[in-house]
């Protein structure tokens, strides 16, 4: 018996990579236990409208949009970089290169059609990954069409299909679908994870996620249907930014 677990995230969103992480060690752990999960990775974009490259640093975009002083900005940093460094993961603030993220998105669904049901570490996951690691700590250019081709690339992925792909609008439908269905849900901030009957937001500890997942396992066990939600809050972000 699999979980489902549905994730709606963005690339741009720091803590969906810690969010990431943890759910990673949860399901490790939940593996011992006899329990395994289907994962889906659902699109979210916390600004849709196009960036302008202004070259001003981060900590100083930061600063603007919530009216705080450098050193403010900087803390907020800090804080980020910490717990994306402690997740396992590559930080550069300095490098981030400011970008809408809805073709990344679209290779995302595409990684997910080639996956199979079951598959928690399948070309969904490793993109979604990939796109994450190389957009906050190694300047990956989200709107560099050949950026992102070399990176499928150097995933081991086809290139010449995600080229296909950026090059025109396939699975821009199923964005746009992922979207709408978080509107529906009153999704506002990311990550936010969909587990059988609970919606849990923000980048909570792996130990949450693992009683999450456990108790819609011993739900589907004992054949409860609720259909009733239950929702715990941890940092996320938004479209007016990260906490």
């Amino acid at each position: 018996m699999n979980i489902a677990i549905e994730i709606w995230s963005d690339i741009a969103c720091p803590w969906c990579f810690v969010g990431k992480q943890r759910l990673a060690v949860a399901v490790n752990q939940l593996k011992q236990e006899g329990i395994d999960v289907d994962i889906r990775w659902r699109a979210f974009e916390l600004d849709p409208r196009p960036k302008e490259k202004d070259g001003a640093p981060y900590v100083e975009r930061l600063a603007k949009k919530y009216g705080r002083s450098i050193v403010q900005a900087q803390e907020m940093l800090d804080t980020m970089a910490g717990a994306i460094k402690a997740a396992g993961g590559p930080c550069d603030f300095n490098r981030v290169q400011i970008a809408n993220t809805f073709d990344a998105h679209r290779l995302i669904q595409w990684a997910g059609s080639t996956d199979r049901a079951g598959e928690t570490d399948g070309a969904q996951h490793k993109l979604t990954d990939g796109l994450m690691r190389g957009y906050l700590g190694e300047g990956l250019d989200l709107s560099s069409t050949k950026a992102m081709v070399e990176l499928v690339q150097n995933l081991g992925m086809d290139a010449h299909k995600a080229a296909t792909i950026l090059s025109g609008d396939d699975f821009a439908d199923a964005v746009r679908q992922d979207e709408q269905l978080a509107q529906q849900y009153g999704i506002s901030g990311v990550p936010f994870f969909v587990i059988g009957r609970y919606g849990v937001s923000g980048a909570q500890e792996a130990n949450t996620l693992m009683q999450a997942i456990r108790d819609v396992h011993g739900e589907a066990i004992q054949l409860e249907q609720s259909g009733q939600s239950s929702t715990t809050n941890a940092p996320a972000c938004d479209a007016d930014g990260c906490n």
